[in-house]
C-alpha cells in the first residue's frame, strides 16, 4: 500500500512539475512575443515638443506624425527616439480628436500600420516615450469598444476603445498595437471611469491623411478672437447647424476688419465647409489660403450672409 501511494504521489508530483514547465514555457513565449511587438512599433513612435510638455507622437505615413502635442507654432521639436531632433512642421489640427498633424523631413520611420478594431477582452500594449526620450511600454486590455463620444460643444468621437490602464504622460499620443505590432488606436489623456480613451487608428489615419493633403506650412491670419457658442434655432438663418464661433474681438488693421466682419457675428462657414470649433478654423486657415478672397459666412443677428475676406499671413511675434 505504501507503495501504491508513493508511486501516486510520484506520478502526481511529475504532472505538477510538467504543467508548471509548460505554463513557464508559454509564459516565456507571450512575454517573448509581447516585447517583439514593442520592438516592431517602437521606431515608429517619437517625441514631439509642444509648449506644455512633451508628447508622444505616431508616425502615420510617410514623414507625417500624428500627437496631441499642443502648439501654436507653425514648427516643433521632434525627437526620433535614438538622440536625433529633427524640425517638424505643424499641417493643421483635427479638432474632434484633439491631436496635431506634423510633418517632420529627414524622419526616415516606416508608419505604424492600421491594425482592424479590436474587441473587449483583447490583450493589446500601449507604446509611448518616457521624458528622456526612452520606449515605455504597458499591457492595456480592451476594455470597452464603442460610441460615439462627445469632445467638445459641437465635436464628437464616432468611435472610442477603451483600455483597463489609467491615463499616463508618457503613453499619451503613443499607439495601442495588436500583437503584430500595428496600431488599434493613438492613446489619449482623456479618462472614463478609470479607463484611457483610445481613438481607433482607423479613425484617426484616414483624417490626419486629409488634413495632411490639404493643410499647408504657413498659418493664415484673419485678426479676431472667437469662441465657440450654441445658435437657438430661431437666429440660425434657416441652417440646421446648432453651433458656431462667436466673434469676441477683433484686431485692427487686420483682414477681419477689412471685410467687414463685427463682433458679434457667429461665423458658421469658411469656403462652403461648417466651422462649429476654433481649431477647425485654424486648420482651414492653413495651406494656398493667403492673399486669396475667401467667403465666410456668418450669422448677423439672425440674418445670413456672407463676407468676402482676403486672407492674410499670420504676424511674426
Amino acid at each position: 500500500m505504501r507503495l501504491a501511494a508513493l508511486t501516486v504521489w510520484l506520478i502526481r508530483a511529475w504532472e505538477t512539475i510538467g504543467y508548471l514547465c509548460a505554463m513557464n514555457n508559454a509564459w516565456t513565449q507571450l512575454s517573448n512575443e509581447m516585447a517583439a511587438a514593442v520592438d516592431a512599433a517602437a521606431p515608429a513612435i517619437v517625441q514631439v515638443h509642444g509648449h506644455r510638455r512633451p508628447a508622444a507622437g505616431v508616425v502615420f505615413a510617410d514623414r507625417h506624425v500624428l500627437t496631441p502635442a499642443a502648439t501654436d507654432d507653425d514648427k516643433v521639436a521632434v525627437n526620433r527616439g535614438d538622440g536625433v531632433a529633427l524640425e517638424g512642421i505643424v499641417l493643421g489640427r483635427l479638432a474632434n480628436m484633439g491631436l496635431t498633424v506634423v510633418r517632420v523631413d529627414g524622419l526616415d520611420r516606416a508608419p505604424l500600420a492600421a491594425a482592424d478594431e479590436p474587441r473587449p477582452g483583447h490583450l493589446a500594449m500601449a507604446v509611448g516615450r518616457t521624458w528622456s526620450g526612452g520606449v515605455m511600454a504597458a499591457l492595456a486590455p480592451v476594455a470597452v469598444v464603442g460610441g460615439p463620444l462627445r469632445t467638445g460643444r459641437a465635436t464628437t468621437l464616432d468611435r472610442v476603445i477603451r483600455i483597463q490602464q489609467a491615463p499616463h504622460a508618457a503613453l499619451t499620443g503613443g499607439a495601442l498595437i495588436d500583437a503584430s505590432g500595428r496600431a488599434l488606436g493613438i492613446v489619449t489623456s482623456m479618462a472614463i471611469r478609470g479607463t484611457t480613451v483610445v481613438i481607433p487608428a482607423a479613425l484617426a489615419w484616414a483624417a490626419a491623411t486629409r488634413v495632411g493633403a490639404e493643410g499647408g506650412t504657413r498659418q493664415g491670419f484673419l485678426g479676431l478672437s472667437s469662441m465657440a457658442v450654441g445658435i437657438p434655432e430661431r437666429q440660425r438663418g434657416g441652417r440646421a447647424q446648432a453651433s458656431g464661433l462667436l466673434v469676441s474681438q477683433i484686431a485692427g488693421n487686420s483682414p477681419a476688419e477689412a471685410a467687414g466682419l463685427l463682433i458679434g457675428d457667429v461665423i458658421v462657414g469658411f469656403d462652403g465647409e461648417v466651422v462649429q470649433e476654433p481649431e477647425e478654423l485654424l486648420t482651414r486657415l492653413r495651406g494656398d489660403r493667403l492673399g486669396k478672397s475667401v467667403p465666410i459666412t456668418v450669422i448677423r443677428g439672425a440674418v445670413l450672409l456672407d463676407v468676402a475676406v482676403t486672407i492674410g499671413e499670420r504676424p511674426r511675434g
